[in-house]
């Protein structure tokens, strides 16, 4: 729901979701049928209204709670953006080793490991992660973002619409790696996109229709 009292309106209609180990699932609708919503209480960015997301079989969020802490690294996010996403002063490698201190405490030659990992499924060359954002195309900066968000070994992978800036040709090559980076990682993937060809090389497409006017 978005406002309150009389001002509330519900902005995504009752839905229900489960999603495999090494499965992608891509969530497609009109504009304004609650997509990026519902990607954004998966993250545990949103309180959903009742209801809730279990991930692992275990509570996740719901409208009275938000993820724990130490559970954190679980479900992680893709950006549309992805050069918005990191510190521009930074290194890819230096953000990725920081967001591996922060949610699972790795550090020194484990970190290394875990990222040079990461880099190679999401297909990144790993010369670039000694590079800053601006330094980077399009397509390695989103290359990256995925790379950041595979290094903590999550469960659950939030991409939403992550090739929509990239031209066709790169949008293709970036997608190849994600769906084969989340397969091999058996990591299950929920991908909000308009891209009705991407949507079909997913495992399955589930459609999110607008919530009825009140």
């Amino acid at each position: 729901m978005h406002g309150r009292g009389r001002r509330a309106r519900r902005v995504l209609a009752p839905t229900s979701l489960r999603i495999h180990a090494g499965e992608s699932v891509a969530v497609v609708g009109r504009s304004g049928a609650g997509k990026s919503t519902l990607a954004d209480i998966v993250l545990g960015l949103r309180p959903a209204a009742d209801g809730g997301v279990a991930v692992s079989g275990e509570p996740w969020c719901g409208p009275s709670h938000r993820p724990e802490r130490r559970r954190r690294r679980l479900v992680q996010g893709v950006p549309q953006d992805p050069a918005a996403s990191f510190a521009p002063r930074s290194t890819v490698r230096r953000s990725i080793e920081q967001a591996l201190r922060r949610l699972t405490g790795a550090a020194g030659g484990d970190a290394e490991a875990m990222i040079r990992r990461a880099a190679e499924l999401a297909h990144l060359d790993l010369g670039l992660l000694d590079r800053r954002p601006a330094e980077l195309s399009g397509g390695q900066a989103q290359r990256a973002a995925i790379a950041r968000a595979l290094a903590v070994e999550p469960a659950v992978l939030v991409a939403d619409e992550p090739t929509s800036a990239l031209d066709p040709e790169t949008a293709l090559s970036v997608s190849t790696a994600l769906l084969a980076g989340v397969e091999a990682a058996r990591i299950g993937m929920l991908l909000v996109t308009h891209d009705p060809e991407l949507a079909a090389r997913c495992s399955r497409t589930t459609t999110i229709v607008a919530p009825p006017a009140p």
